[in-house]
């Protein structure tokens, strides 16, 4: 924060300090720069639902602080809850708890957008637009309309000033993270500042129309000419970045059992065939969509099933899907070593896991389900179950994993609404198997050793070069090593706090000690027979030892 900064961006800044003093989070909002925006009258612990915020766990006020800061926070939250490898579980069941509604914005509004974005009169492109919309959510809110020529279509349209809120409480959540790393470093293995950078890149996808219309184009791509599933027309000539423009959907909600019967669908059914084509998204095409709630499936009258909101889509390379075909398939034959093998794979090289607790965690796991068979067991609790293993052993998923195993988790919830046996477990197998199959065909080895010993010809090649370099640099006295020290930097913090007090005291009692002399040396001007000089020392030097006294006990060192 500086004189320059912006007063809207300064105003924000003091909504998000004030709000986290309100909720109890003084402990992080005591650092500078932050201490300085908030006035200590304001600095007050309000009632929640009758009772002091205090009386709530940590975790619930974080989720109450991004409930009252509004959509960038509340996003923020909802997509960090994507990664249980990092954050605790009792922060991600907090997370996942907020509501996504908001309040429509206003006709003439939505009206001045349109022609903003379309810089042509609305006339001229649409026959009729129905300005009653029939979802408003925190980023954007959707209207139905017809082109001109009949067509039925549905125009999603962004948020007035949406871009610019999220890009201003970016800044601010960058310098609370700074803050949190600096003076708190346990927290540093939730990595908070990987959190935030995750969350500008998935947002900016977000708010950008364009790439959902292109994500839309390259789903119908995938699955042209196959059957069961209908994937409506986009409209490129009528989207920009902040209008998406798709055919309008007139289908069943795939959770709505009743209606569903009234077409001659059953629930066990449709289960099979819709999950099915889910495992299509993710084993055949690597490119599926991450957010398969209920709200987003439908079923149409002709029986085909139709996804839509192609905003959050995931993607997983072949890589990827062998990786988690050795995963779930070690799970499945609840073999021990293959599952921890499967994990390790997951960790950075440089990172220190301690193998036979890991190993002793695996069999645990294993053995609360060793009377039961594993096509029984809730998938979601084996995912659960393996989230916590990434989290214990601090083992860092790529986020595109953490992301399919969370919409497995939602998938498999759908299948189980439409029918109570259905386990996600038993049916993903077959697709598993044949995964590993194909990564041990002769013609997959057969591509792996030819690019292998493509690499190993290259690193031969290029081998003598680099060791005549580094020679050379040795000769010259230019070859450098650099040592990184990790964690010492609230160390050296702290330091210069004790530093610097250290000297204020040793000030302090000069200024005392001097005081001291002037009044038994009788100094003048005198008041009193007191030496003025001597007692303003005392005055002051007394003032300052409070203030000394009173950062002290504020910090937590008394």
């Amino acid at each position: 924060m500086t004189k320059n900064t912006p007063p809207s961006l300064r105003k924000r800044y003091q909504k998000v300090i004030y709000t986290l003093f309100k909720y109890g989070f003084e402990d992080i909002v005591a650092h500078p720069p932050l201490n300085r925006l908030v006035p200590k009258s304001k600095r007050l612990i309000p009632q929640r639902d009758g009772k002091s915020v205090l009386s709530f766990t940590r975790y619930e006020r974080m989720r109450m602080v991004c409930e009252e800061l509004g959509t960038t926070f509340i996003k923020f939250a909802q997509i960090a809850s994507n990664r249980p490898d990092l954050l605790p579980e009792e922060l991600i069941e907090e997370m996942v708890k907020f509501q996504d509604d908001a309040l429509p914005v206003p006709v003439p509004t939505i009206k001045e957008i349109l022609k903003e974005e379309y810089e042509r009169p609305l006339e001229e492109l649409f026959e009729e637009i129905d300005y009653t919309p029939l979802a408003s959510a925190s980023m954007a809110q959707v209207h139905r309309a017809r082109l001109i020529g009949g067509k039925e279509v549905v125009l999603k349209i962004q948020r007035p000033e949406i871009v610019d809120t999220i890009e201003t409480d970016i800044i601010i959540l960058k310098q609370l993270v700074r803050v949190i790393e600096n003076y708190f470093p346990h927290y540093a293995s939730f990595q908070p500042m990987e959190l935030v950078k995750m969350f500008e890149k998935s947002i900016h996808k977000e708010l950008n129309f364009k790439l959902e219309m292109a994500n839309l184009q390259q789903f119908q791509s995938n699955f042209a000419g196959h059957e069961d599933i209908y994937t409506p027309r986009g409209f490129p000539e009528f989207s920009t970045q902040r209008i998406l423009c798709m055919e309008y959907i007139d289908g069943v909600k795939i959770t709505d059992l009743e209606a569903l019967a009234k077409i001659g669908l059953s629930g066990p059914d449709l289960a099979l065939k819709g999950i099915n084509l889910y495992f299509i998204q993710v084993f055949d095409h690597g490119f599926f969509h991450a957010d398969p709630h209920p709200g987003n499936i439908f079923v149409l009258k002709n029986k085909d099933i139709c996804f839509i909101d192609y905003g959050m889509m995931g993607q997983v390379v072949d890589s990827d899907k062998e990786l988690l075909a050795d995963l779930l398939l070690a799970v499945y034959d609840r073999d021990v070593d293959d599952l921890k093998r499967a994990l390790l794979h997951f960790s950075w090289k440089e990172q220190q896991i301690d193998e036979k607790m890991l190993e002793y965690d695996i069999i645990e796991f294993f053995s609360n389900y060793s009377d039961i068979t594993l096509e029984s067991i809730d998938g979601n609790e084996i995912i659960a179950a393996l989230n916590s293993l990434f989290f214990e052993y601090k083992i860092k998923v790529p986020s595109n994993m953490l992301l399919l195993l969370k919409a497995l988790v939602i998938i498999e919830g759908v299948g189980l609404h439409l029918d109570p046996h259905y386990n996600i477990i038993k049916n993903i197998e077959p697709y598993v198997r044949r995964l590993v199959q194909q990564k041990y065909s002769p013609e997959k080895l057969s591509r792996n050793f030819i690019r292998t010993m493509g690499d190993t010809s290259q690193l031969l090649r290029e081998l003598p070069d680099d060791l005549k370099a580094v020679v050379h640099k040795m000769k010259q006295g230019k070859l450098h090593i650099e040592f990184e020290h990790k964690g010492l930097e609230p160390l050296y913090k702290k330091m210069e706090i004790v530093s610097n007090r250290i000297s204020f005291t040793l000030l302090l009692a000069a200024l005392i000690i001097g005081s001291s002399l002037m009044v038994i040396a009788d100094t003048p001007p005198h008041i009193y027979r007191i030496s003025v000089l001597g007692f303003a020392g005392f005055i002051i030097s007394g003032l300052l030892a409070l203030r000394l006294l009173y950062s002290i006990i504020r910090n937590g060192f008394f």
